[in-house]
């Protein structure tokens, strides 16, 4: 975005050229990296009591902000020209803080992992990004050990927990065996 509307302002046919390689480059970035998330991360970060419902607004939310702006942008290119692509190029931007404080990272770990990231932040009354950065990669054994120390202290059935485990476990073997 800021390719493009850099290229925008001195208004010429020659400089337009990096104003259009700025938008297909941006669409392809954003397309790659960032397109995705309403539909992953809500189903990684979602007990499986809410997952659907999650996932129904995320998706929901996601198609109303693209209404939006394929609704306000050709409104805002007629009235403030570039300065279209500065403003979206600042709330791009402004998303950055939000993202690196508020959500926790679940690269590389299990559904159960992403659990007791979110126990440990309710028991502890620390953020969830502070208690996905603390809580180490964890073996099955371990998961179940933590999850058993978290439940007694949230009131959670232990064998609702044990159960939930042992059918992800079942469903990793039969992955494996196909």
């Amino acid at each position: 975005m800021v390719i493009t509307f850099a290229c925008l302002i001195p208004g010429d046919e020659q400089t337009s050229k990096g104003a259009v390689f700025g938008l297909f480059l941006y669409m392809a970035a954003f397309g790659a990296a960032w397109l995705p998330l309403p539909w992953l991360y809500p189903a990684e970060l979602s007990p499986i009591k809410t997952r659907a419902k999650a996932n129904a607004v995320s998706t929901c939310s996601n198609w109303l902000f693209n209404f939006t702006v394929v609704m306000i942008t050709p409104v805002m290119v007629a009235n403030i020209g570039w300065g279209t692509y500065l403003f979206f190029a600042a709330l791009n931007a402004s998303f950055i803080p939000v993202i690196w404080f508020f959500y926790p990272e679940t690269a590389n770990r299990s559904l159960e992992e992403i659990d007791l990231i979110f126990a440990k932040g309710y028991a502890e009354n620390i953020s969830y990004v502070k208690a996905a950065r603390e809580l180490p990669k964890l073996s099955d054994d371990e998961i179940e050990a933590k999850a058993a120390e978290y439940a007694s202290a949230s009131g959670d059935s232990l064998d609702e927990i044990e159960k939930a485990h042992a059918e992800h476990n079942a469903a990793q073997r039969l992955e494996t065996t196909q």
